[in-house]
């Protein structure tokens, strides 16, 4: 199958999801496929499916996540397939490709799925040679283990599965469990080998479904185990889409609290709109719980990653507000790499490109939370966004990562104090314009 087929599959499954994606369950997504899409069987292209998938990832925590199906061959005695799926969650979206795994299983003479086979295994070349039928999404090599390569993890892994039943495979979780089997790099490095073992389980599962194992009693049994699998991962899409996505927000400034403006005034006042500090807003440690997990929101914390790397909150994204966006005399000092100096309430851009940058770090289009240890650089980040025309109605200053460290955060808190990092910050190719 081509790169632009499959580029235009994954358009189609995405204009299908977008549209609704409260309302499309699995079920729904795979009957789109395989109908109104036309690319299913009988039409011009092959079987299509999306499949749940355990993927595990680089915390090693395991979770119900897609995979897909694109390719499906029925030949005399095996299918034909490829499975396309994320070997790794741990690297930035940019360099998260996904891997296309072409896969034979057999159809055995009797009848049962647990006799099924791997028959070939490839991240490349089809069983003929003729056809580019798979691609490697990791590293290669890998940059915490040098020697593991694509060419290692094929020479020493893919014969292990080769005649391997669907048996075999049942129930192992971990590549690190296998006997006589070289691969310890990749198990320190990656979790690709734990996600490559999933990815043939979960196609077993779904190989179970072809009309040649209906009279297999064991087969029906993974048919159950894939629709309860699939039920799971719609009720969960909808337990997020009810409890976040539908969730009004309220207003960035909670007007009902007080706050002094100087600590020796003697009277607090109410909050205003415009106030940026972390006293007034109306998301805290006390409800930010209801808001997270939504598509509509970009969760940001303006830490250093050394700060940031010892504790944050899971799946907030890192963007460092000392190292790169604001120094008062980043005008005067070319050594200084910070996108503004000046004021925060009159911020100079230092580059022809300053607001250019700083609308891809923090997108006009979206409602974005920010973080820092106490809300205060939170606070002047807010200042800067005001003065160069951001909506402020749509920025919000959640506090302090100080402010989450209580027990109704640790499940998402990432704590690794053993983790140090000095990162040295810059940019490149700019148009300096301040002096």
């Amino acid at each position: 199958m081509s790169k632009k087929f499959f580029a235009c599959l994954v358009l189609v499954l995405m204009v299908a999801v977008t549209a609704s994606a409260s309302e499309l369950s699995l079920s729904e997504v795979n009957n789109f496929l395989n109908t109104s899409a036309r690319i299913g069987e009988g039409t011009k292209a092959n079987q299509v499916a999306v499949i749940p998938f355990n993927h595990i990832d680089g915390p090693k925590e395991e979770d119900l996540f897609y995979a897909f199906v694109p390719f499906k061959y029925v030949a005399r005695d095996y299918i034909k397939y490829q499975i396309v799926f994320l070997p790794c969650t741990c690297r930035p979206a940019a360099l998260n490709v996904w891997s296309t795994a072409y896969i034979e299983l057999t159809l055995p003479s009797s009848g049962k799925i647990e006799d099924s086979e791997v028959k070939f295994l490839s991240f490349g070349l089809d069983s003929t040679g003729h056809y580019i039928a798979g691609s490697w999404g990791d590293s290669n090599p890998s940059p915490l283990a040098p020697n593991a390569t694509l060419e290692k993890f094929q020479a020493e892994m893919f014969p292990y599965y080769i005649g391997k039943k669907c048996s075999d495979l049942a129930g192992i979780n971990e590549i690190s469990g296998f006997k006589d089997f070289n691969v310890d790099a990749w198990t320190g490095a990656t979790v690709s080998s734990n996600n490559l073992l999933r990815a043939i389980q979960a196609l077993f599962t779904y190989h179970a479904t072809d009309s040649f194992f209906d009279g297999d009693p064991k087969a029906i049994e993974l048919r159950g185990v894939l629709a309860a699998k699939r039920e799971a991962v719609d009720q969960k899409s909808n337990v997020a889409s009810a409890t976040a996505e539908t969730k009004e927000l309220p207003a960035p400034v909670d007007r009902n609290k007080k706050y002094k403006a100087n600590k020796d005034d003697p009277d607090e006042k109410f909050c205003e709109p415009g106030n940026f500090g972390p006293t007034c807003s109306a998301i805290t440690n006390e409800n930010l719980r209801a808001y997270l997990g939504r598509s509509d929101v970009m969760y940001i914390d303006i830490r250093d990653f050394e700060d940031y790397s010892q504790k944050h909150l899971r799946n907030f994204e890192c963007i460092p507000y000392n190292a790169l966006i604001f120094n008062a005399n980043a005008h005067k000092d070319s050594s200084l790499p910070q996108l503004y100096a000046g004021t925060t309430d009159n911020p100079i851009p230092v580059y022809k490109e300053s607001d250019s940058i700083l609308a891809a770090l923090f997108p006009k289009n979206k409602t974005i939370f920010l973080m820092c240890q106490g809300g205060g650089r939170v606070n002047n980040l807010m200042k800067i966004l005001n003065a160069r025309g951001w909506d402020m109605s749509k920025i919000y200053n959640i506090g302090g990562m100080g402010n989450y460290a209580i027990p109704a955060y640790r499940d998402i808190t990432m704590d690794a104090p053993e983790v140090s990092i000095k990162a040295t910050y810059n940019f490149s190719g700019l148009t300096r314009i301040a002096q």
